[in-house]
């Protein structure tokens, strides 16, 4: 029982962090996302995107790449369902972040749900999805062009942000709210929302 004075406006009344060892052994995210992507030489009027067996070297090479994200929602989760609720979880305000290669010139791409936005002076591609339920199958496709003759040594991660309301990740919940020492009677509600944090997935290629 946790006994407290209200201030005025909005304020923190606790907080807790759940266990790192606790996380790794059992907890499963509600989003699947799987990118793969590919990069390969394609020489002076013939194109070889996304092959690793190319022929051809040297300056007269170009090097070019493709990419694929697929983003799908997962039937069973580890997060605790806080109230009775009837078919399947929906996620809202997803959104992607894709940080391309420094050595990426330009970018192509085209998105099935929602809307993708490339910076390239940032290098970064912002793909947001909205909501997402296990019905829908949102997918990124497009092609890149590099510069220089060489594949890129570095694949900076991707960042997912998501957020599901009457969701827990630890399943702690308010059991009940008791005011006292007022004469009216006040509104009582509890709301939780479980949002994604740093959900960052790795890539390789």
């Amino acid at each position: 029982v946790i006994s407290f004075v209200p201030p005025d406006g909005n304020f923190t009344l606790m907080r807790y962090r759940v266990k790192t060892s606790a996380l790794q052994m059992g907890f499963t995210p509600p989003i699947i996302c799987t990118p793969t992507l590919r990069y390969g030489s394609s020489m002076t009027g013939a194109s070889a995107i996304g092959s690793s067996n190319t022929t051809g070297s040297g300056s007269d090479a170009n090097i070019s790449g493709s990419i694929d994200v697929k983003v799908l929602a997962r039937s069973i989760s580890t997060l605790f369902n806080m109230e009775s609720r009837k078919g399947s979880m929906a996620i809202e305000d997803v959104s992607v972040a894709i940080p391309f290669p420094r050595l990426v010139k330009t970018a192509n791409l085209t998105v099935n749900v929602g809307q993708v936005l490339y910076d390239e002076s940032t290098k970064v591609a912002k793909w947001t999805i909205g909501n997402l339920d296990e019905k829908m199958r949102p997918e990124l496709t497009g092609t890149m062009k590099l510069d220089g003759n060489k594949g890129p040594d570095e694949n900076p991660p991707m960042t997912i942000t998501w957020k599901i309301p009457l969701s827990s990740l630890s399943g702690l919940a308010v059991g009940g709210l008791s005011v006292t020492g007022e004469a009216y009677k006040p509104y009582k509600g509890v709301r939780n929302i479980c949002k994604s944090g740093r959900f960052q997935v790795r890539c390789s290629y």
